[in-house]
Order: C-alpha cells, then sequence, then structure tokens
C-alpha cells in the first residue's frame, strides 16, 4: 500500500510541476517544450542537493573544522533523503525529455 501511494503522490507532483511551469511559459515568453527538460534537471538537482548530507561540500567544512581545533573528525558519506516530491521531480524529467525529443524527430 505504501508503494502504491508513494507513486500515486509522485504522478501527482509531476503533474503540478508541468503545469507549473507551463503557466510559467504563459506568463514569461518561453517555448514550453524547449525548457521543460532543463527546468526538471534543474529543479531535481536542487532538490537532491538540499536533501542530501555529507558529500564534497561536507567534507570541506568538516577538514576545516578539523584544522581549527586540532581533533580529526570523521567524514561522513553522502547520503540522501528522497521523497514524492523528489520522485515527483524526476519523473517530470525523464516524461519532458521524452516528450522532447518527440517534438524534435
Amino acid at each position: 500500500m505504501k508503494l502504491k501511494k508513494l507513486l500515486l503522490w509522485s504522478i501527482v507532483i509531476a503533474v503540478l510541476i508541468g503545469i507549473l511551469v507551463w503557466i510559467g511559459s504563459l506568463i514569461i515568453p518561453y517555448s514550453y517544450f524547449e525548457w521543460s527538460f532543463f527546468i526538471g534537471i534543474g529543479l531535481t538537482a536542487i532538490l537532491l542537493f538540499f536533501s542530501s548530507s555529507g558529500g564534497f561540500l561536507s567534507g570541506g567544512l568538516t577538514f576545516e573544522a578539523s584544522q581549527a581545533t586540532g581533533r580529526v573528525e570523521k567524514n561522513e558519506g553522502f547520503k540522501t533523503y528522497v521523497g514524492v516530491l523528489f520522485y515527483g521531480a524526476s519523473l517530470y524529467t525523464v516524461v519532458s525529455l521524452v516528450v522532447t525529443i518527440a517534438v524534435y524527430i
């Protein structure tokens, strides 16, 4: 049941993102089909970046803290905490890529 709910909400989020990008294309004059994929990639990357811990930036901050205090801090690995919003943005990105390819072929 949980997987069915996750899939349903991911589809709802993807449709909402599509509607918001379409409304944005009406307000700001740009081609929906040309920019939808790039907006999807950007949104997915931003969601991944802000829902993760560890990684390059955290490693750099841990290294600076270790230098300042003289204590060696344990470096955590890269962990992501993805949810329905990330899955919806990913689904929107994949669908917009397929539609963009279909439009230009």
